[in-house]
């Protein structure tokens, strides 16, 4: 994947496109706000919100304020297409993020870097392009979705609360979300969209993570020990559990690792 052209322009003007660019077409607002109008839609972009066209797709936009000040980006490359869909980025739909994210400062970034004496000569555009890409995925939110950090950062005490109690068999989901003060469906839901596994299946695999520590550490537990010590009832469970998701018994692993 390859960077065609970007630009930051603290003044927009009028632009219409009765038949689309031939590339990928970022489109983002440091400042002020525009109206972009595409397949029917009509829609205004604010500060720290932009949109992601596909090729060919024809649209207009103007400024409603004055001034309007926007950073673009237009990239192409043979892959593009599977990259963006397993980034699962959204296209044609308004994306925004945080003022303190780094979104809202890669418009300076990126023209201090072209301001440079050698510019882009000694750096590859296709990793700054995918260290863009990825940061929409972990900073952005899409139809007023909330962003990966942000379901991270609510998540933590939970996860840290996880780390002091997974030793007790008996901790469940209605604990987690007593923990963290909401409901076992709010819970789960927010953990799917930042993990994309249920709290109850992250306890496991920090179950299982723990025990993999025990198993290659110097002492010379038993496995009953360890499943016990990690938080199983019996060592039947831990075995398949652990086989379930590291493909190998525990002792397999044991051996494996030391």
């Amino acid at each position: 994947m390859y960077i065609e052209a970007f630009g930051w322009n603290e003044g927009e003007s009028e632009f219409d496109r009765p038949d689309g660019y031939h590339c990928y077409h970022w489109l983002h607002t440091t400042a002020g706000a525009g109206e972009f109008r595409f397949s029917g839609q009509k829609i205004t972009l604010s500060a720290n919100e932009g949109l992601l066209l596909k090729p060919n797709v024809p649209h207009f936009y103007t400024p409603l304020t004055d001034p309007w000040s926007t950073w673009y980006v237009t990239f192409g490359g043979a892959h593009i297409g599977a990259i963006l869909g397993t980034l699962d980025l959204a296209e044609s739909t308004v994306i925004s993020w945080e003022p303190s994210s780094p979104l809202a400062r890669v418009h300076k970034k990126a023209s201090k870097i072209a301001g440079a004496p050698f510019g882009f000569a000694g750096l590859d555009s296709s990793v700054m392009l995918y260290r863009f890409l990825t940061d929409i995925k972990k900073f952005g939110r899409a139809d007023n979705m909330r962003s990966l950090s942000h379901y991270h950062e609510r998540l933590l005490p939970l996860m840290r609360y996880l780390e002091e109690v997974y030793r007790d068999p008996a901790v469940g989901l209605e604990d987690m979300a007593r923990f963290a003060g909401l409901s076992p469906q709010h819970l789960n839901h927010l953990f799917r969209a930042a993990t994309g596994m249920s709290p109850y299946q992250f306890l496991i695999h920090l179950r299982i993570q723990k025990a993999k520590e025990e198993l290659v550490g110097p002492g010379d537990l038993t496995i009953k020990s360890i499943a016990v010590q990690v938080g199983f009832l019996d060592a039947s469970h831990f075995v398949s559990t652990f086989r379930r998701l590291e493909q190998k018994t525990p002792e397999q692993y044991r051996r494996l690792h030391r």
